[in-house]
This record gives C-alpha cells, sequence and structure tokens, in this order.
C-alpha cells in the first residue's frame, strides 16, 4: 500500500508497505509530480517495508527519469530526505544513494529516530536561507 502524507508540512510522508499494487505504483508517480511542483521547502520521511516483490522495472524508470528531471529543483526544495528501512541489514551499505542525493540523506530502521533529523536539518536550510 503506497500513502503519501502531507499533512505535517513540511514534513512529507512517503510510506510504500506491504504487497504492491499497480495503483500504489501510479500513486507514488503522481506523489513524485506532487515534489516537484513544490516551491516550499520540504524533509521527505520515505518508509519502505514491503511484503512481497518490488516495484515494477517501468515504475523503476520512470522514477529515475523524474529524478533526473528534477534534481535541480529538489536541490533547492528538500532539505533532507530520511528513509525508514526496518528490514534492511544495518551493515548494508547505502553510500552511493546518499552521494547521488542533492540533499542530506540517511537512513534508519525506524520511524521515532526521523523528526528529530529532519528538524536539525530544516534549521540548517533556513540559517543558510537567511544568510543568503
Amino acid at each position: 500500500m503506497f500513502t503519501f502524507d502531507t499533512t505535517s508540512d513540511p514534513f512529507l510522508r512517503m510510506s510504500l508497505t506491504g504487497a504492491v499494487t499497480e495503483d500504489d505504483e501510479r500513486s507514488y508517480l503522481k506523489a513524485l509530480k506532487q515534489l516537484s511542483e513544490r516551491q516550499s521547502p520540504f524533509g521527505l520521511i520515505s518508509i519502505i517495508d514491503i511484503e512481497s516483490g518490488e516495484v515494477t522495472h517501468e515504475t523503476r524508470r520512470a522514477q529515475n527519469m523524474w529524478f533526473k528531471e528534477n534534481r535541480a529543483h529538489l536541490a533547492e526544495v528538500c532539505f533532507g530526505l530520511v528513509r525508514v528501512r526496518p528490514k534492511i541489514d544495518p551493515e548494508e551499505s547505502d553510500e552511493a544513494f546518499i552521494r547521488a542525493m542533492p540533499f542530506p540523506t540517511r537512513r534508519v530502521a525506524r520511524e521515532e529516530e526521523v523528526l528529530p533529523i529532519l528538524r536539525d536539518w530544516l534549521e540548517l536550510h533556513d540559517n543558510k536561507r537567511g544568510q543568503a
């Protein structure tokens, strides 16, 4: 199931859990489009805890194209991404993913760890904007 929650703006929450359906994939791509249209700063919480399978090759491809097209805009408006991955081995490295992002990125095991990180990044982002 995919959900996109904007009620705690500027802390946005995307969640993909359980079994992934075609509707979930369409909703995910629609949420990415919404992110690319945002003009106000945001921090993103990404929760992936999929029970079976993965997203399709087509969705991964569309996601990658979206990121390439929106990378510069994201660098301006996204002050950070925290990825919650409860089932990933903590020894598994995500250095390449982190280096590819134009904003601070971190992986945690529990959602409870997210907000302090994003609040710190928001403060840094606001301080940099205030100095500009």
